[in-house]
C-alpha cells in the first residue's frame, strides 16, 4: 500500500538537510549534504529533490507537498531567493519556489529559515504555548522570524541587520555595526581574531594551530576557562545582543523570545544567563521577566521541523 509523505528542505549557508514525515508532521527519514558554494542552486536543488525522492521510494511512498526553508531576504510572492548574504552569489534572485515545483509536480511552499523555525519551535518546540514570539537563530548569520497569534509577520527587512554599534565594523550588507556582523558566529570569532592581531597573549593561541581557525567555539571555550581575551569578547558580544534583542522586544513586546542556532546550541546557559540580566538591565518599559528568554528545543532542526510546517500547508492549498 503506498503511503503518502510531505517534505522538508532546510537550506544554509554550509549544509542543505532533507526531510520526508506524515502528513501529521512525524519524521519518517531524514539526510543533509554539505552546500556546494561553488556549484549553480540548481545543482544544490537537484540534489536535494533527489535525495528526497530516495528517501520516499525506500520507504515505499509517494511525495504531496514540500515545504522549504531558506536564508533570506525573499521574494515571497514569486517565490525567488534575492540576495542571501551568506550565500553565494548565484543563489540572487534564483526561483527556488517554481524549481522544486516542477520537479516533483507537488505544491511547494516557501519561507526563510528564521521564520520556518519560528514555526517549528511553536509547534514541536521550546515555542509551544506562545502564539505571539520571536525567534533569533545565532549562527554563520543571525536571523530573526516573527509570529503574531501564531502566523508568520511577512516583511522583507532582516532582523540581524539592526544597528548595536553606531560606526561599528562594516557587515556583509554593506551598513556598519550590524547585530550579524558583531554577534553571528563568524563576527564573534571575527573579533577574538583582531584582539590577537593586536598582540595580546591569549589561552586561544594555544587551543588553535592558526589564528584564523579560532571559531565562535573555541572563544566559548576559552572564556569558560577565563582567559582574558575570550572573556572580553564573549562580554561584548553579550551586551551587544542585549542592545538588538532588547529593541527587539520593546518594539514587539512578545509573549516570549526563542534562541537557536550554533552558537547558541553550544553555549547554553553560558550564554542566556548573562543575556537575561543585560537585558533586564536595558530594557525598563515592558516587563522582560514576563517574556521569557528560552532556548530553542530543537537544536539545528527547529528550520526543518519549519520546513515540514509549510508543506502542512501547502498540502493543505491544494
Amino acid at each position: 500500500m503506498t503511503q503518502y509523505f510531505i517534505a522538508g528542505i532546510d537550506i544554509g549557508g554550509t549544509k542543505i538537510a532533507v526531510a520526508i514525515a506524515s502528513p501529521a508532521g512525524a519524521v519518517i527519514a531524514r539526510t543533509s549534504f554539505p552546500t556546494d558554494i561553488e556549484g549553480s542552486p540548481g545543482e544544490s536543488l537537484t540534489q536535494a529533490v533527489e535525495a528526497l525522492t530516495a528517501l520516499a521510494e525506500t520507504h515505499q511512498g509517494q511525495l504531496t507537498s514540500v515545504g522549504i526553508a531558506c536564508a533570506g531576504p525573499l521574494d515571497f510572492e514569486l517565490g525567488n531567493v534575492l540576495s542571501p548574504p551568506n550565500m553565494p552569489r548565484s543563489w540572487q534572485n534564483f526561483p527556488l519556489r517554481s524549481f522544486v515545483e516542477n520537479k516533483l509536480n507537488v505544491p511547494v511552499e516557501l519561507d526563510n529559515d528564521a521564520n520556518a523555525a519560528a514555526l517549528g519551535e511553536r509547534i514541536y518546540g521550546a515555542g509551544r504555548g506562545y502564539g505571539d514570539l520571536v525567534y533569533i537563530t545565532i549562527s554563520t548569520g543571525i536571523g530573526v522570524g516573527i509570529l503574531s497569534g501564531g502566523k508568520v509577520v511577512h516583511r522583507l527587512g532582516e532582523g540581524g541587520h539592526v544597528t548595536v554599534q553606531p560606526g561599528g565594523e562594516l557587515c556583509g550588507c554593506g551598513a556598519r555595526g550590524c547585530m550579524e556582523g558583531l554577534c553571528s558566529g563568524s563576527g564573534i570569532a571575527r573579533r577574538a581574531q583582531a584582539q590577537l592581531h593586536s598582540g595580546r597573549a591569549s589561552r586561544l593561541l594555544e587551543m588553535v594551530a592558526d589564528v584564523s581557525q579560532i571559531t565562535a567555539r573555541t572563544v566559548e571555550d576559552a572564556a569558560r576557562a577565563g582567559d582574558e581575551v575570550a572573556t572580553e569578547v564573549w562580554g561584548e558580544t553579550v551586551e551587544l545582543l542585549a542592545i538588538g534583542i532588547g529593541s527587539i522586544m520593546v518594539l514587539l513586546a512578545p509573549q516570549a523570545v526563542i534562541l537557536g542556532g550554533g552558537v547558541t546550541a553550544g553555549a547554553g546557559e553560558f550564554l542566556l544567563a548573562p543575556l537575561r540580566a543585560a537585558i533586564a538591565r536595558r530594557v525598563q518599559i515592558i516587563s522582560v521577566e514576563a517574556r521569557p528568554l528560552l532556548q530553542a528545543a530543537l537544536g539545528g532542526d527547529s528550520a526543518l521541523h519549519g520546513a515540514l510546517v509549510l508543506a502542512v500547508r501547502a498540502l493543505l492549498r491544494t
